[in-house]
């Protein structure tokens, strides 16, 4: 970039992929579209960061890379007053480079990669419109393959049962890890402000993301993030306690019709509308002040202990003076809530009153007498298997997602009903497929819509068209500085206190994983 042109504003990009993504690639695809505009990129990898501030020793064997490196973020993370620490990591490295940085020239820092929401929290706050989430796609089975690969490789022997053990208890916790501020990708990964499928082309969707950020007047919307759009605005509407979620049915020309979002119903069809009740008091959870589900699975689990006792499998009240609502607290809410992590009966989600989005949306194409058979339903969250026998029953034949449920026994209640695929069918039929099909979003998140689309001059005075000039173009809203260069500041200084205390927790591990392993 010569030194005449103006500069342009420092953009920062974080990816977010789960355990046996390749970004590397993504990254390549980065590297050579942000190219294009002129802006060269800043690798920030936050593994080799963690690796050095913990001071992990090198290890060849991936499985016990993978497990040190884990640890030593998860220490690092618990060890920081809002599980940033990691993220502030990052940011030391980011100015570190900075300091280096030539007059004129422009970059683009890519974190490489983040695993908990409050990482990307932080950065959204710190470089607020110059700051961008990424995360990239990939099925867990190609996910699983690509990490026994590995492993196998450095053990110089061929995949087996235990390696492939190995890969799951990666991936699970990965997806998520023991602790509020221990790895969490699951949580992670939808905060995204763009979707990449990693299995498709990558040079089209990385070329098509940064000239969304640099404002090429003239992309728009796919029908995927249209009705993604759609359905993340309904979700907008709910006041449930736990979750907003939304949806929308649109036919096979894309035209909207009907949409719902999580919420308890109202008489007469629908959910209450804020400012219209027709006479009827609001009946939401808020009014009642609880949510019953949760309020029924803490009586079924301490029916469930009063059972045991009395069949004389655990121990009477007179011996346990905590009682069995207060063990049972414990085990869903207290310091016994490690415990009973994974139990069952955590995901109940049958004593809800809350209809949900799904469920809305099929009820009001009902109530307005739109067909919605051979439909396609996109949905913020993953449909629960409540929803799922409702979508299969009503002849729509694809949704669409964005976030995990876990608690969703979908898959495994309606595995011969349904089928997981990559992306959308390329000759869209109205026959009747043998299973619906359940895909990833991909593309412009709902988050970014407005921002990504809105309007840029397109034509000048005379009505001539616009030609986009990607050397010299400026990412949309972006500032010239740092926004918020105080909060990154303060971040990059606690470091100082939570480093120590993350090394000797890290050290603490490893020296009781020796013990253990004799």
């Amino acid at each position: 970039m010569s030194e005449d042109k103006p500069p342009r504003p420092d953009i920062y990009i974080g990816l977010v992929g789960a355990a046996g993504t390749d970004l590397k690639a993504v990254i390549r695809e980065l590297r050579s579209q942000l190219l294009v505009v002129g802006y060269s990129v800043v690798h920030v990898k936050l593994s080799d960061l963690i690796k050095a501030a913990i001071d992990i020793p090198d290890l060849v064997d991936e499985h016990e890379r993978i497990k040190h490196h884990m640890k030593a973020g998860d220490t690092i993370r618990e060890n920081s007053q809002d599980g940033s620490g990691v993220a502030a990591l990052a940011m030391q490295a980011i100015i570190s480079e900075r300091g280096k940085q030539k007059t004129g020239q422009s970059r683009a820092f890519i974190i490489d990669s983040f695993k908990h929401p409050d990482e990307i929290d932080l950065f959204d706050k710190v470089y607020v419109r110059n700051y961008y989430t990424v995360s990239v796609h990939l099925p867990k089975k190609t996910r699983q393959n690509n990490i026994e690969i590995k492993i196998a490789r450095d053990q110089h022997q061929p995949p087996n049962p235990m390696i492939a053990t190995k890969a799951v208890d990666i991936i699970r916790d990965d997806e998520k890890s023991q602790g509020e501020k221990s790895q969490n990708v699951r949580d992670a990964f939808p905060k995204a402000d763009f979707f990449v499928n990693g299995k498709r082309d990558l040079t089209t969707q990385i070329k098509r993301l940064v000239e969304i950020i640099f404002a090429e007047p003239f992309v728009t919307p796919t029908l995927d993030e249209y009705a993604m759009f759609v359905a993340k605005g309904a979700a907008y509407r709910s006041a449930d306690l736990s979750r907003q979620v939304g949806a929308t049915i649109i036919d096979e020309n894309g035209s909207v019709l009907s949409t719902g979002c999580n919420e308890a119903p109202y008489p007469g069809g629908g959910f209450f509308v804020q400012g219209s009740s027709d006479g009827i008091d609001d009946n939401r959870d808020f009014v009642k002040q609880i949510d019953p589900n949760s309020a029924e699975i803490q009586n079924t689990f301490i029916e469930i202990v009063e059972i045991l006792r009395g069949a004389g499998h655990i121990g009477d009240t007179k011996k346990d003076p905590k009682g069995d609502a207060k063990l049972v607290d414990d085990l869903l809410q207290g310091d016994l809530k490690h415990l009973a992590r994974d139990a069952r009966i955590r995901s109940l989600i049958e004593f809800g009153r809350v209809v949900h989005a799904e469920m809305h949306a099929i009820c009001d194409a009902a109530a307005t007498g739109k067909a919605i058979r051979g439909s396609s339903l996109y949905c913020t969250t993953f449909p629960c298997h409540l929803c799922a026998k409702h979508i299969i029953a009503a002849g729509i034949h694809e949704v669409v997602y964005i976030e995990p449920y876990p608690k969703s026994l979908t898959a495994k209640l309606y595995g011969d009903e349904i089928e997981f695929v990559d992306e959308k069918a390329s000759t869209p039929t109205t026959a009747q497929p043998k299973r619906v099909r359940f895909r990833p979003f991909h593309g412009v998140s709902p988050v970014l819509f407005q921002r990504a689309f809105r309007h840029k001059k397109r034509k000048d005075n005379r009505g001539i068209l616009t030609v986009w000039e990607p050397q010299s173009a400026v990412p949309t809203d972006a500032s010239l500085t740092v926004e918020r260069p105080r909060l990154e500041t303060t971040a990059v200084k606690a470091l100082v206190g939570t480093l120590p205390k993350a090394k000797a927790a890290y050290d603490s591990w490893v020296k009781e994983s020796f013990d253990e392993e004799g």
